[in-house]
């Protein structure tokens, strides 16, 4: 069958969700290097010169996975705030923390965005990532609401230190094999024996961030 291109925004938005899809499944199972044109052609209804009407690099694809993960992570994040009316900062690091580490996928997509996602997607991609991806925002509001005696500054810091920290938490908790062969030939001990707990690297790393509130 002939492709036919999408017409209406119903239909645009259908077939991206497909390609979405695909490369969901095949970041899942072989990560960042398994997510081509090709492999995705082969588990849609597209060929590889047709992905070309949606998406011009396979990081705009990743992009709209990460946009999609990061609206998941707004959602379980508000459903906890409209049940919760107070939180202490260790209450509050471990909320956050539990909304964190069950989205590695989306943390391990962070670790990426500005070095590879971002460089090799069009602007209007990227735009339509910061449309969905207000996460900053919602968390300014739990700040407001957890934390109302904290000063503006305060609030501001913990925003910016916490958009860093983030960036780099898969990274650091998930050390790959050439990470670990480098460190051992090297002799750092610290590189090859010491892997940090992602829960655990997570909630005292906020509880940190938050003593400034």
């Amino acid at each position: 069958m002939d492709f036919i291109r999408a017409r209406t925004p119903d239909q645009i938005n259908s077939r991206q969700e497909e390609i979405i899809n695909a490369c969901d499944t095949l970041f899942t199972t072989y990560g960042y290097e398994g997510v081509t044109f090709k492999a995705i052609s082969d588990i849609t209804t597209f060929t590889r010169p047709s992905i070309y009407n949606y998406y011009k690099t396979k990081d705009e694809i990743l992009l709209g996975l990460l946009g999609r993960e990061m609206q998941g992570w707004q959602a379980s994040f508000m459903e906890v705030m409209s049940s919760e009316s107070r939180m202490s900062k260790e209450q509050y690091s471990a909320f956050l923390t539990k909304t964190l580490i069950s989205r590695e996928k989306m943390l391990k997509l962070l670790s990426i965005l500005f070095s590879v996602l971002e460089t090799n997607s069009r602007v209007e991609k990227y735009a339509d990532f910061k449309r969905v991806s207000n996460v900053l925002d919602i968390i300014g509001a739990s700040l407001d609401r957890y934390f109302p005696e904290a000063s503006t500054e305060a609030k501001t810091i913990f925003l910016s230190a916490f958009s860093a920290y983030i960036l780099g938490l898969y990274p650091i908790s998930h050390h790959t094999q050439k990470q670990l062969d480098a460190g051992q030939m090297a002799g750092i001990e610290h590189v090859v024996h010491v892997v940090p707990d992602l829960e655990y690297l997570c909630y005292h790393g906020i509880l940190l961030l938050l003593s400034g509130l």
